[in-house]
C-alpha cells in the first residue's frame, strides 16, 4: 500500500515512532527482537508480531507500517517465495530478511528479489538491527523518490515526445499538402495547355518556357528569345490587330489580355489567349511584362457549337409551331385520300392516278414536316436493338443503283460492330441524306467511302463536342472527294433552311434532320472538310448491350367489332374524316370539338365507350387535363394521344398523363386501326 511508505510519525516524547511488522513463527526470537528495539534512544519502534505470512498480509492491509522484518522459514511459506509474495502485496514497503543460516547466496538472491537488507539472527544486536531498519527505510524512501522522479521525467518525456510527434506529423502533412498543390498546379498547367513568358521591353528579349513554345508546335528555344520570332507565328488576319493591342497595353500601362489565332508549323490553326501584367521601373517607365499563353482552341470550338445550338433552339421553337399547324392540315387530306377509294370504288384510271398524286404530295408534305421536327425537339421512333452494318448494307444496294457510275463506292464495315438502340427508319434517313449530299458535292465524279467501326470516346474527345459523353460508340464515317465546304460557312451547315444548292434543288433541311435524329439517339456528329479536297461526316451512336431484335412483319389491318370510339379534336375536319374512316371499318364513333363536349359525351356513354382518341393540344383545356377528368368516370378506358408535334417530349408527356398510345399527325389509316385494335384487345381483358 502507498501509505506504508510514509515517514515515521513523531511521538509525545519527541522520538520518532517507527511501526515494524515482524513475521516470525518463533516466539522466543520474536521477544528477543522486541527487547532489542525497546531501548533505542533516537527512535521509538512499535513492533507488531505475525506468525504466518497470510496473517501478516492481512495486517498490512489493515494497518500502517514503516518496515517489515521477515523470517524466510514460516509454516505457510518458505524462502524467497515469502519475499516475493510480500513484495507483490506491498511493493513500496522496505523489507529486511532474517535467517538462522549465514548463506551468502541466499542473501544475494533476497536482495535481487527486492529486500533492502539481510540479517543473521545469531549475529543481531541492537545497533545492527536499528541501523539495518533505518537504512532500509531511508533507501526505500530514496528509491521511491527516485522512482517517482523517473516517472515524472518519463511522463514529461512522453508528453514532449508526443508534442514533437504531433508537430512532426503536422509538418509532414503540410509538406505533403504543398507537394500535392505543386503537383496539381503542374498537372493543371499541362492539362490546361499553359506556358509562361517574361518580356524585357527595353532590350526586346523574351524568355519563353518550353511549355509555351510547345503550344506553338516548336521545340525549346524555337523563338530564339526574340519578339519577332513569336509575331510571325500569328495568323495573318490577326497579326496587325494583336500587335496594336500589345503596344496599346504598354502605352496605357496595363497588361495584355487578348485572344488570337496562330499557325503551327504543320499548317494547323489554333487559338491562343494571353493574360499578362506590366511592371515599371521607379520612374514609371514600362520595364517588363510577365504572363501566360493558353491554348483555347477547344473552348472556341465549344463556343461555336453553343451559339449554333442556341440558333437552332430559336428556329426550332418557330418551326415546331408551324409543323403542328401543317400536320393538322395534312391529317384530313391524307385520311380522305385513303378513304375515297373505299367510298368510290368505280373511279376510272385517270381519277385513281389523281388520287395517287394527291396522296403522294400529302406524304411528301408530311415527310417535310417530320424533317422540321427532327431538328427542333427530336422525333420519337420505335427504338430497337439494331446492327448498323445491316442498315449500311441496305444503303449500299440503293446507292449503287441510283448514284452515277462516275462515283466509285467503297464500303468498309467492321464485322464485329457493337449493337445500338435506335429507329431503323430514322437512321436510314440519316445515312441516305449524307450519301445524297456527297453525290451532289461530286458532280464530275469521285469516290464515296462508307466505313463503320467501334470506338471508345475518352473524356478529352468528349469535351470537344457539346452532346458527347465518354463511352463506347459505333461510328459511321461517310467521306467524299467533292468540292468541300468553306470554313466560313462550316458552322452554318446544320442550320435549318441553310443550303448552298441552287434554288429548287435543296430545302436546307437534310443536315438539320441528320443532327436532330442523331441527337435524339444520344449521339453526336463530327465534320471535317477542306475546299477542293472533300468532306468527312462521322456519326457517333452509343453502343448498346442488348441483342439484335427480330424484324417484325407488317400486321394486317384488323376491322372493328362495332366498339364505340370517342374522337376529340378542335379541328372539325379531323373529327369528321376520322369518324368516317372508323365507321367504314366497323366502329361506332362519337366526336367532340373541345374538352367540355368530350366530358359530356363520355359521362353519357361511359359504359359503351371502349377507347378515346384525343388531341393533346386544344384551346381552353388540353387533352392531358381532359383525360384525367374522363378517367373519373371510367378509370380503365383505353386512351390514344394525337398530336401534330411528333416529338420525344410530347410522347413522354402523354405517357406520364396516362395515355397508353401515341399517334403522330398525319397518321395512316393502317396505323390508326392497328393502334385501336391492339389497345382494345389488350385493355379489355
Amino acid at each position: 500500500m502507498v501509505g506504508n511508505c510514509n515517514t515515521a510519525t513523531e511521538t509525545r516524547t519527541g522520538r520518532a515512532l517507527v511501526n515494524i511488522l515482524l513475521i516470525e513463527d518463533n516466539l522466543a526470537e520474536a521477544r528477543l527482537l522486541q527487547e532489542l528495539l525497546k531501548g533505542t534512544m533516537l527512535k521509538r519502534f512499535e513492533l507488531v508480531h505475525a506468525k504466518r505470512l497470510g496473517e501478516a498480509i492481512a495486517q498490512l492491509q489493515a494497518s500502517h507500517f514503516d518496515a517489515i522484518l521477515l523470517d524466510l522459514t514460516l509454516p505457510d511459506s518458505q524462502g524467497i517465495a515469502s519475499l516475493d509474495r510480500l513484495i507483490e502485496s506491498v511493493p513500496r514497503l522496505p523489507i529486511v530478511v532474517l535467517t538462522n543460516t549465514n548463506d551468502a547466496e541466499l542473501a544475494v538472491e533476497a536482495v535481487r528479489h527486492g529486500a533492502q537488507d539481510y540479517l543473521v539472527k545469531r549475529q543481531i544486536n541492537q545497533d545492527i538491527l536499528v541501523r539495518s531498519l533505518q537504512y532500509a527505510i531511508e533507501r526505500k524512501h530514496a528509491a521511491e523518490a527516485l522512482r517517482e522522479a523517473n516517472e515524472i521525467l518519463e511522463l514529461r518525456v512522453q508528453e514532449r515526445t508526443a508534442d514533437l510527434k504531433t508537430a512532426n506529423e503536422r509538418l509532414q502533412q503540410e509538406i505533403a499538402r504543398r507537394q500535392t498543390i505543386q503537383e496539381r498546379l503542374e498537372l493543371a498547367q499541362k492539362a490546361g495547355k499553359i506556358g509562361s513568358f517574361e518580356w524585357n521591353i527595353q532590350s526586346n528579349e523574351i524568355t519563353w518556357t518550353a511549355e509555351l513554345e510547345a503550344l506553338y508546335g516548336l521545340s525549346a528555344g524555337g523563338f530564339n528569345g526574340r519578339y519577332d520570332g513569336w509575331l510571325h507565328t500569328l495568323h495573318p488576319d490577326d497579326r496587325a490587330n494583336t500587335e496594336q493591342e500589345l503596344w496599346q497595353a504598354i502605352h496605357t500601362g496595363q497588361g495584355l489580355d487578348t485572344e488570337f489565332r496562330i499557325i503551327l508549323p504543320d499548317g494547323a490553326i489554333r487559338w491562343i489567349a494571353v493574360k499578362s501584367s506590366l511592371f515599371h521601373d521607379h520612374t514609371g517607365k514600362p520595364l517588363r511584362m510577365i504572363g501566360i499563353h493558353m491554348d483555347i482552341t477547344e473552348k472556341k470550338q465549344l463556343e461555336a457549337q453553343f451559339l449554333r445550338a442556341q440558333r437552332l433552339e430559336s428556329l426550332g421553337t418557330l418551326a415546331s409551331g408551324i409543323a403542328h399547324d401543317l400536320n393538322n392540315i395534312l391529317t384530313p387530306i391524307l385520311a380522305i385520300v385513303q378513304l375515297l377509294p373505299m367510298k368510290l370504288p368505280d373511279l376510272n384510271e385517270q381519277n385513281q392516278r389523281l388520287l395517287q398524286t394527291l396522296e403522294t404530295s400529302a406524304q411528301r408534305g408530311a415527310a417535310l414536316v417530320r424533317q422540321i421536327l427532327s431538328f427542333t425537339r427530336g422525333v420519337e421512333g420505335k427504338r430497337l436493338s439494331l446492327q448498323v452494318g445491316h442498315l449500311l448494307q441496305e444503303i449500299d444496294k440503293i446507292i449503287r443503283q441510283t448514284l452515277p457510275k462516275s462515283i466509285q463506292i467503297c464500303m468498309n464495315i467492321d464485322p464485329n460492330l457493337w449493337m445500338i438502340s435506335g429507329d431503323a427508319t430514322q437512321l436510314h434517313q440519316v445515312f441516305m441524306n449524307l450519301c445524297v449530299n456527297a453525290r451532289d458535292a461530286m458532280p464530275q465524279g469521285g469516290e464515296l467511302q462508307i466505313a463503320a467501326n467501334n470506338i471508345c470516346v475518352d473524356e478529352q474527345t468528349a469535351r470537344l463536342h457539346l452532346d458527347a459523353k465518354p463511352g463506347n460508340y459505333v461510328v459511321v464515317t461517310i467521306t467524299d472527294t467533292g468540292t468541300g465546304i468553306s470554313p466560313n460557312i462550316l458552322h452554318q451547315i446544320f442550320d435549318p433552311f441553310f443550303t448552298t444548292k441552287d434554288i429548287g434543288k435543296g430545302t436546307g433541311l437534310g443536315l438539320s434532320a441528320v443532327l436532330g435524329i442523331v441527337k435524339s439517339h444520344d449521339g453526336f456528329v463530327d465534320v471535317q472538310s477542306e475546299l477542293g479536297k472533300g468532306s468527312q461526316f462521322q456519326i457517333f451512336l452509343p453502343a448498346s448491350q442488348l441483342t439484335e431484335a427480330p424484324i417484325e412483319d407488317d400486321v394486317r389491318v384488323l376491322l372493328g367489332q362495332q366498339e364505340w370510339i370517342l374522337v376529340v379534336d378542335d379541328e372539325a375536319a379531323i373529327c369528321e374524316v376520322t369518324k368516317t374512316t372508323l365507321e367504314a371499318h366497323q366502329y361506332q364513333v362519337l366526336t367532340a370539338g373541345d374538352a367540355i363536349e368530350a366530358i359530356a359525351q363520355f359521362a353519357q356513354h361511359k359504359d359503351k365507350i371502349a377507347a378515346v382518341l384525343m388531341d393533346i393540344m386544344m384551346p381552353s383545356m388540353d387533352g392531358l387535363t381532359t383525360l384525367s377528368l374522363l378517367r373519373r368516370f371510367k378509370p380503365n378506358v383505353y386512351a390514344i394521344a394525337m398530336s401534330g408535334l411528333n416529338s420525344t417530349e410530347a410522347v413522354i408527356q402523354a405517357e406520364r398523363q396516362g395515355f397508353q398510345a401515341f399517334l403522330p399527325k398525319p397518321f395512316a389509316t393502317k396505323d390508326l386501326l392497328q393502334t385501336l385494335r391492339h389497345g382494345i384487345t389488350e385493355y379489355s381483358q
